[in-house]
């Protein structure tokens, strides 16, 4: 990150999360179960645009984010730039994306990963993608399940703008990325959305 990235990452960072604050009375649970440092995988569901800011507010550290190619034009596509966002494709191949994921977990980076790919339609936990979880374990590092509670409702799909509608962001137990290796893809893919499900349920 250049020193403009770091100052832009900063103020956007803070700024979501007084908005968070003042708009949203948005909590934080765990965040002290957030690694300081080393690489990173953050694997949290998705309910809304205010998903990455919020959680990345939450963190305190500069996470790298996974984001639909077709957000990259414009001002719009130069703001999520400048916030570490890179671009991954639903509709081609994703090979330019996952191999960009592993080399920033391997530059000891965090990286937030939405494993449903997209912003639930109806405020359900959807299916995971497997070659999302894929990607978690070949990077060898450690996964935070993280849940965010109320983004949905604040800020559904199909609306314009959001509403002042109460958030909650909590942070699971890290799995050690020596458990992650040791489970195969289908056993992580489904401890990872047994967590999820049982954090949303909390």
């Amino acid at each position: 990150m250049t020193l403009f990235d770091v100052c832009y990452y900063n103020f956007w960072a803070w700024s979501a999360y007084f908005y968070g604050k003042i708009y949203h009375r948005i909590w934080y649970k765990n965040k002290d179960h957030v690694p300081k440092t080393g690489k990173l995988c953050v694997i949290a569901n998705h309910q809304s645009f205010l998903d990455p800011p919020l959680i990345a507010a939450g963190t305190r550290r500069y996470l790298s984010f996974m984001a639909r190619d077709t957000l990259f034009k414009g001002l719009f596509g130069w703001h999520i730039s400048h916030l570490n966002a890179f671009p991954i494709s639903h509709d081609k191949s994703p090979i330019a994306g996952i191999k960009e994921t592993l080399k920033r977990l391997k530059d000891e980076q965090a990286v937030l990963i939405f494993p449903e790919g997209t912003r639930t339609e109806d405020g359900n936990l959807s299916e995971f993608h497997k070659g999302i979880i894929s990607v978690a374990r070949r990077s060898k590092a450690p996964i935070l399940p993280c849940v965010i509670k109320g983004a949905y409702k604040a800020w559904p799909r199909h609306s314009k703008f959001p509403k002042p509608y109460k958030v909650t962001v909590t942070f699971g137990d890290v799995i050690p990325a020596e458990e992650v290796q040791a489970m195969d893809e289908d056993a992580l893919l489904e401890r990872l959305r047994e967590t999820i499900t049982k954090m949303l349920e909390e």
